[in-house]
């Protein structure tokens, strides 16, 4: 189990891979259409994984620090409530395993964030390599009906596809989003071509796939990336701002020429960028979502502490009718899923780790990564509001939570060392003198 295996530069052992692959790598649903292109095995997998995930925690509960645990210890409260419902009412063991796989991602959050602090994982890079090499493998396989047209395609098993000239899903080109600061970030420090063509390359392919949804929330990650650095890293903003003015005039230059061109694309990107700010506009997903969200925030305010739980299976779908009965409502938004499952307590619960990601971003002492990822992570908040996200997601949000761990515990020893070094400075002053000194340096730490 010592055997080395190297990918981008990064080396694993077996074990280390194999747990890295099937736990967090082969979660991201294009990446696992490359291996068996069939929803047949890839969801099963997923919900299978789920349970596999929740009992391996709990047999190294001890390996969690304190306050996983009471995360843990809080999911299971929420389960045995479920149960001993299912059990009075439906007379069954657990009624709709549905109602389990809308909660887990948030155990998910913690368990790779454990993997990364049981491994040392430092994955940001690879993580962002990943997704680059996995999109353009995925493009090469199946690429060859994408369009602008957003003509429908005819497909027996949507999976990860988004049924159109799109090709892939928005839940997929979300997570280029991740990619797109990482490579941002090394521009900005190296500025060197070769980390802005994979830069400018994720920006052209977020933008090329019309996931409205997707530029609206890497637009917020932007801004979030960018504010963050600019408070933190203040030597960065001449950089930042001469970027800001290169960009500015590249893209005048790229829409000028590609207006002349080919004017019907720019009006039609025009048009479908306008859309963003109508959302409730006829015969569109938007108006789906802001119909589903009238509808079904009526009905979570009649149940708003923990939702509706099983019964909302047994409710017809209050919009369409085309969905097979007690196969749940199936929701085009995350926030809604778990208000109308879950209420607010289900909300708080798997939501809990990206608000405190969002007090977390106006901390001063944190690294590039983490920055990268809580941008990256607070993006997921606005994406919420269109889509369900990917379980993955919520491994990235652990993997963030793992970077601020780390940025503590450097603080930590960085302070530590402070007072080391200023006790042995002082120690050789006179007795009384040094006492005095020594206090006012414990005040001072604390």
């Amino acid at each position: 189990m010592n055997t080395v295996v190297k990918i981008f530069n990064y080396q694993f052992t077996i074990k280390e891979f194999l747990i890295l692959f099937f736990g967090y790598l082969f979660m991201e649903q294009i990446f696992s259409w490359l291996f068996a292109p069939t929803s047949a095995i890839i969801q099963p997998y997923t919900k299978m994984f789920g349970f596999v995930i929740y009992g391996f925690m709990l047999y190294n509960i001890n390996e969690l620090k304190f306050n996983e645990k009471i995360f843990l210890g809080i999911f299971t409260l929420l389960l045995v409530r479920l149960v001993l419902e299912s059990l009075a009412v439906y007379n069954t063991f657990f009624q709709q395993l549905t109602m389990y796989y809308v909660l887990f991602p948030a155990i998910y959050t913690i368990f790779v964030k454990n993997m990364c602090r049981k491994y040392d994982f430092d994955l940001l890079e690879f993580m962002a390599k990943f997704y680059l090499y996995t999109y353009i493998i995925f493009m090469v396989i199946y690429g060859r009906g994408f369009s602008f047209s957003l003509e429908g395609l005819d497909l027996e098993d949507l999976g990860v596809f988004s049924g159109d000239g799109r090709i892939i899903h928005a839940t997929s080109i979300f997570m280029m989003i991740l990619p797109f600061l990482w490579y941002l970030n090394k521009f900005i420090k190296t500025k060197k071509g070769k980390d802005f063509i994979p830069f400018a390359f994720c920006f052209v392919v977020i933008l090329i796939h019309q996931h409205r949804s997707v530029w609206s929330s890497c637009i917020i990650a932007l801004f979030i990336y960018l504010g963050i650095t600019i408070r933190v890293k203040k030597e960065r903003i001449p950089r930042i701002w001469g970027l800001a003015v290169g960009g500015v005039i590249v893209l005048f230059f790229t829409y000028f020429f590609v207006s002349t061109l080919f004017p019907e694309l720019t009006n039609f990107m025009g048009e479908r960028f306008s859309e963003i700010f109508d959302p409730a506009q006829q015969e569109s997903t938007g108006r789906f979502r802001v119909e589903q969200r009238e509808v079904y925030g009526q009905l979570f305010l009649q149940r708003p502490f923990f939702g509706w739980t099983f019964e909302g299976f047994e409710m017809p779908n209050p919009l369409v009718d085309w969905w097979p009965e007690k196969t749940g409502q199936h929701f085009h938004e995350g926030f809604m899923e778990i208000l109308f499952y879950h209420g607010i307590v289900g909300l708080l619960f798997k939501y809990s780790f990206v608000f405190y990601l969002g007090l977390r971003a106006f901390s001063k002492n944190i690294t590039e990564p983490t920055i990268i990822l809580i941008a990256f992570c607070l993006s997921g908040l606005l994406f919420s509001l269109s889509y369900v996200p990917q379980t993955i997601f919520w491994g990235h949000v652990g993997l963030c939570l793992y970077y601020l761990e780390k940025d503590d515990l450097q603080v930590e020893e960085e302070e530590i060392d402070e007072v080391e070094y200023y006790e042995e400075e002082q120690s050789s002053l006179p007795e009384p003198i040094f006492k005095g000194r020594r206090k006012i340096a414990e005040l001072d730490t604390q």
